[in-house]
């Protein structure tokens, strides 16, 4: 009974995981300000949002896009 449990758990598991919506939304920065901001953006080749971030500069000053 107890690995029926654990099948249906694992089954469950899989079938949310699958339905989870695969966008990100991004921000571009210009200077440290936001110049733009993209919802829904497909994650295409790459496994998290992270990965499509690309950021020059630190601080109060960075330029480019980061993505969540």
């Amino acid at each position: 009974m107890k690995k029926v449990f654990l099948a249906l758990a694992v089954v469950a598991t899989v079938a949310m995981f699958s339905s989870c919506n695969k966008t990100c939304t991004c921000k571009t920065y210009t200077l440290g300000e936001v110049t733009a901001t993209t919802e829904d953006v497909e994650l295409g080749d790459y496994d998290k949002c992270s990965d499509m971030t690309v950021i020059v500069g630190e601080g109060d000053l960075k330029t480019g896009v980061e993505c969540e």
